[in-house]
């Protein structure tokens, strides 16, 4: 059933309660007025029988005077006066309801009796009157006044019906709106406006849908560029590899291969020349350790060895100790000894963080000096954007005392490779020029535990 129908069902659910109650309410209260009311017009009466009674006396032919008098007393409502030996009067008193008004409403009313009053004028007896009430006036006016109300309620909720269907339509046509939006939401298209129209709860869900539609479009585009920003840096990164791999491994590769083809040569002469073939040998040596070098190189930036089976804090300290070696920068490094151990995309992330911070320090702003801190996150001190804290939240920090970022700076594939890895946590990441000089690089981390070695091994 539509929301149209069930409202309109409800109103004239309470509409036809309310108009019952108040019929039953008139019904119950026609008993007392029915009674209420004979017995006032049988005391007014009573007073005007008396009265003109009392006005007859000393007055000639006082018979005439009130045969013109009954006559004249014929029509009245609610109240019969006749002689009591007028049996044709007494029949009318016996008259039939109108037609259509119950019998049952007239006793409600405690019918009040007839009351006889002896005619004595100038001491001649002139009978007997009797004033009965004629409760089928009071009756039918009653069951009149019950059926327009009841005609008049029925027009009203008829009214009411109409006029409601016109207006939920109306205030729902906004709400129909929304439907049709949400429609082309699961369609794809996200450039959804929904006029912000209607009553004012009304008007603030079109608000809120125009606001989600915004920040999902915006959201797609995000996805969107991010995914094609991750394209680009593969395809950097590809590019890089190739080149490296060209440029270094093929002239050692050309190395080897010309030191093994003169070694062939020279034992197939006999190889009397002991000495040149041990330089050969020497050359071949330290061309294959070249090669392991560039390789282990290689292999570091696809993914650091030894991160899983050494731990996070001791490949962090390689790494230190490796940017040392290269480079005249101190650093200062601290790994909080309390971290527990995280699963291996949280460790990754840390460390790709770590190592690009330290890169772009070096290559970038000129340091002298850089301080790298990994601890466990302050609640206070972590951002109110992270909404899941159900997990714990590493706070990396690497700052150094370098010429800062300028202000207008593109971000760089590594910069836009660390959001997005930050990003993929649930995590935040800043960037912020220091105000003495330099750059800070900080990072809150949402990581997952490793699973227990037993765990693993049953898996």
């Amino acid at each position: 059933m539509s929301m149209t129908f069930r409202l309109n069902a409800l109103i004239v659910a309470l509409f036809t309660i309310g108009l019952g109650l108040s019929l039953l309410s008139m019904i119950l209260s026609a008993g007392p007025r029915i009674h209420a009311e004979n017995d006032s017009i049988m005391r007014l009466a009573e007073e005007f029988v008396e009265t003109t009674i009392g006005s007859l006396q000393g007055t000639p032919n006082p018979g005439a005077r009130l045969k013109v008098l009954l006559d004249g007393l014929k029509e009245l409502r609610h109240v019969h006066i006749y002689r009591a030996d007028d049996q044709a009067a007494a029949a009318l008193q016996e008259e039939p309801f109108a037609e259509g008004v119950p019998g049952w409403l007239a006793q409600l009313g405690d019918p009040v009796a007839p009351r006889e009053i002896p005619i004595e004028v100038n001491g001649e007896d002139f009978g007997t009157l009797v004033i009965a009430p004629r409760v089928s006036d009071e009756a039918e006016e009653i069951w009149d006044a019950v059926i327009n109300f009841a005609g008049i309620g029925g027009i009203v909720a008829i009214a009411m019906v109409l006029l409601t269907s016109l207006l939920i339509r109306h205030l729902l046509q906004p709400i129909k709106q929304v439907g049709d939006a949400l429609m082309v939401l699961d369609a794809g298209c996200y450039d959804v406006v929904v006029p912000e129209t209607g009553p004012p709860e009304i008007a603030d869900i079109c608000r809120k849908l125009n606001r989600f539609a915004a920040r999902l479009d915006g959201t797609i585009s995000e996805n969107r560029r991010l995914a094609q920003r991750i394209i680009a840096v593969q395809d950097e990164e590809r590019k890089d590899l190739a080149r490296e791999l060209h440029d270094e491994l093929g002239p050692y590769h050309f190395a080897v291969r010309a030191a093994a083809a003169t070694l062939k040569s020279e034992l197939q002469k006999g190889g009397e020349d002991k000495e040149k073939l041990l330089k050969t040998c020497d050359t071949l040596i330290e061309r294959m350790e070249a090669i392991q070098r560039m390789n282990r190189a290689v292999l570091q930036k696809l993914r650091p060895m030894g991160l899983e089976d050494f731990g996070l804090k001791a490949k962090l300290s390689s790494l230190a100790a490796l940017m040392r070696e290269t480079s005249s920068v101190t650093i200062n490094f601290a790994v909080d000894d309390g971290l527990p151990k995280f699963d291996e995309t949280s460790n990754l992330t840390i460390y790709r963080l770590v190592q690009e911070g330290l890169t772009n320090a070096f290559r970038h702003s000129d340091a002298t000096a850089v301080d790298v801190v990994v601890a466990p996150a302050r609640a206070e001190e972590t951002p109110a954007a992270i909404g899941d804290l159900s997990r714990p939240v590493v706070h990396v920090t690497v700052s150094d005392n370098g010429k800062g970022m300028p202000t207008h700076a593109k971000p760089s594939y590594g910069v836009a490779g660390m959001n997005e890895r930050v990003w993929a946590t649930g995590g935040e990441i800043r960037l912020s020029n220091r105000p003495g000089g330099g750059l800070t690089l900080e990072a809150w981390v949402p990581v997952t535990l490793a699973a227990p070695a037993g765990s693993r091994s049953r898996a």
